[in-house]
């Protein structure tokens, strides 16, 4: 009878966490895994079974006892200038602060709240905007959800919708939704460190169209690291793979 009971307490733990979205709180991550952390990943794309090389992927991950800052640096081959965002969240809860986000094409800083405010500047359009967006929900800045995963109560078959804001003019923009579709068991062969124990965690989100797109996650199951970070959409695959040090 035991077994049955926990069985079907299991059941509905995942059901729950596969229907109700993820929001900031105080317990809906563990914060034991939030760390400083400056790290790299190689960024590949594949064509025809062939990997070439197109950029960096530069991560810094800042804490004190207030916030959380998580600054990503993009630095792809054909570009001139590299795609900065820095993100800062309330280190508790994770709730949303500020975003800022420069590149070549674009410049954008969203202040978070019940309204988000800020502006986009369009380089290639030559237009400027002004942002005041009022939502109806928490949420996680969609800057921050990538890391986020690292951070959650990961287990074998773990399901879970996020709520996400994303501002982007060409797609969605607002709360969506980011949906941890499987987690399971896997090992990844690290260079240095030799086999690692890792989740395997399958995603999707709907930023941008959010169509016939899935990203997977290789997470070291001892420290959160994240080892390698598969991305398909439309057919095509791209790889971000950690540099060993």
């Amino acid at each position: 009878m035991k077994v049955i009971i926990t069985t079907i307490f299991a059941i509905i733990t995942i059901a729950g966490n596969a229907q109700i979205s993820l929001v900031p709180g105080r317990s809906s991550f563990e914060k034991a895994w939030i760390k400083n952390e400056t790290y790299q990943m190689t960024w590949f794309a594949i064509r025809d079974t062939v990997k070439f090389e197109i950029g960096e992927v530069d991560t810094q991950i800042l804490t004190d006892k207030k916030f959380v800052t998580i600054v990503t640096e993009v630095k792809l081959k054909n570009s001139k200038a590299p795609w900065i965002d820095t993100t800062i969240a309330d280190i508790s809860t994770l709730a949303p602060i500020r975003h800022t986000s420069y590149n070549m094409q674009r410049d954008m800083v969203l202040n978070f709240g019940k309204i988000v405010t800020g502006s986009y500047n369009d380089k290639l359009k030559q237009q400027d905007r002004l942002i005041s967006d009022t939502t109806g929900t928490a949420y996680f800045d969609s800057n921050i959800y990538p890391a986020l995963i690292a951070w959650l109560p990961l287990n074998e078959g773990y399901k879970q919708n996020i709520a996400i804001y994303d501002y982007n003019p060409s797609g969605k923009t607002g709360v969506i939704k980011a949906s941890i579709e499987n987690v399971a068991s896997g090992i990844y062969e690290s260079i240095k460190s030799g086999s690692r124990n890792v989740w395997v965690v399958t995603v999707t989100d709907e930023i941008g169209n959010g169509k016939d797109g899935f990203m997977i996650y290789y997470i070291d199951k001892n420290d959160r690291k994240l080892w390698k970070q598969e991305i398909n959409a439309g057919g095509r695959k791209m790889i971000m793979q950690r540099k060993e040090l």
